[in-house]
């Protein structure tokens, strides 16, 4: 049966509207994607996956768990930060966990490159090592970045406290001076 505003079972008018807006939760911000954040994010991703393809087809096929693992988590923290997952999840220390995928990443990611340089002399191996020491300073750079924005949250966090405690001490010695 025909009635207006319907087309078909199933495909009523505005069901594409619909669709399009259902889809476009699942679309990260672009402005997420431009910020020093986001552009660090996606070379250590990138760089994280160059070296895991340079070790699968090098002789130092041992280490390619840590470039994985490290291209994993990498998306995983893009994805969160772009989708704004850690402003929803707030029961997850968000700074920590990144600083602490970023310290081990860079420590990792430079005793492998070492490693695959020195004692491995295949091409491959040598472009993993490389690869692996520009990861190093990508993931150093967002560590250091990161322990900054802490630092200062940190340092902020301690000044009222002890702006608090000394308004809280001047009351008292009012109190008591009365």
């Amino acid at each position: 049966v025909w009635a207006p505003g319907f087309l078909g079972p199933g495909r009523e008018q505005g069901h594409g509207q619909e669709t399009r807006r259902r889809t476009s939760v699942l679309k990260p911000s672009g402005q997420f994607l431009c910020s020093l954040k986001g552009r660090l994010l996606l070379a250590e991703s990138g760089l994280s996956f160059i070296t895991f393809v340079c070790y699968v087809a090098s002789s130092a096929s041992a280490f390619l768990a840590a470039p994985l693992l490290e291209f994993l988590l990498a998306l995983y923290f893009l994805f969160a930060d772009a989708m704004q997952l850690n402003d929803k999840w707030q029961g997850l220390c968000w700074p920590m966990m990144d600083f602490l995928r970023c310290v081990t990443a860079a420590l990792i990611y430079f005793a492998i490159s070492i490693t695959a340089v020195a004692k491995y002399s295949d091409g491959a191996s040598k472009a993993a090592g490389v690869f692996g020491f520009f990861a190093t300073i990508v993931f150093a750079i967002d560590f250091y970045l990161i322990f900054n924005d802490v630092a200062k949250f940190l340092k902020q966090g301690d000044s009222a406290e002890e702006n608090t405690a000394d308004k809280a001490e001047e009351e008292n010695s009012d109190s008591d001076s009365d």
